[in-house]
């Protein structure tokens, strides 16, 4: 669980030992405070930061009330990203283009692909889900995400247990990281497998990977950009507590009898 004041401690998230922060230290330490616009837009300049057509993102404040096609298209067509000041939510959004920015890119071009026909599609869902709520599961072993993907969560978290040393959960999710101030068994994040090989943690274990492999956000986004994923149900949930080491408490295998958290896999009809 947490131990971080997210409305004071800025640095604690920087160095918050948690396996689910693994992948964005490095970019939670390009700022000694939480940070501002201004501070945003900087970083996205220095890393050339860009939409999906090929246009610099820049961060801008929202002032009024904004529906998601508009935001969208204000991502797509001009590279604005609206930002409210000072909420979590949008610092954690902004914190994601600076560390998965193929993605992101990716992710929004996904909206603009759909018609204009008043009614959300299916693959605009999945778009939005895994934004709000995903996560990538990375490493050499594709039965991981098989036992995750059935609810076999004795194979996959005691059974198998030593394979989450060369497997790492990425947050993409913003939604997920707000989350985390105020943690909850149930939490979940929609999750897609990345088959990669083993990394090990180039800070201290505990963190996890200080960013995400080089390649990864590519990799990731061009199975975006060829609609691989076309409906939220392409996506498996995953408690993301039950992550060894995001919880002390599951080190003790009971941790997952709890059914209302680590459900069965509903009987196909």
């Amino acid at each position: 669980m947490t131990d971080v004041d997210p409305t004071t401690d800025w640095a604690g998230w920087v160095h918050h030992a948690s396996p689910l922060w693994s992948g964005l230290h490095d970019t939670l330490a390009q700022f000694q405070q939480m940070p501002e616009i201004t501070d945003f837009n900087q970083a996205a300049r220095a890393q050339a930061v860009c939409n999906a057509r090929g246009g610099p993102i820049e961060f801008v404040e929202q002032c009024e009330p904004c529906g998601q096609r508009d935001y969208e298209r204000h991502i797509f067509e001009h590279g604005q990203v609206l930002t409210r000041p000072g909420l979590w939510h949008d610092v954690f959004n902004a914190c994601m283009w600076l560390t998965y920015p193929h993605i992101k890119a990716a992710l929004n071009a996904v909206h603009l692909r759909q018609p204009e026909t008043g009614q959300r599609t299916r693959a605009s869902d999945a778009a939005t889900v895994f934004d709000e709520s995903g996560a990538i599961l990375i490493g050499p072993d594709p039965r991981l995400a098989t036992w995750l993907t059935q609810h076999d969560w004795q194979a996959a978290f005691v059974t198998h247990r030593h394979l989450w040393a060369t497997h790492h959960l990425l947050v993409v999710g913003h939604a997920v990281l707000e989350k985390l101030a105020n943690p909850y068994p149930g939490m979940i994040a929609k999750v897609i497998y990345q088959p990669w090989p083993a990394v090990s943690p180039n800070t201290q274990p505990e963190l996890g990977l200080s960013c995400p492999p080089a390649g990864l956000d590519a990799e990731v986004a061009k199975r975006w950009d060829n609609d691989e994923f076309t409906r939220p149900a392409d996506l498996f949930p995953l408690p993301v507590l039950g992550v060894p080491g995001a919880d002390p408490a599951n080190d003790d295998a009971a941790y997952y009898d709890n059914t209302e958290v680590f459900r069965p896999r509903r009987s196909a009809t």
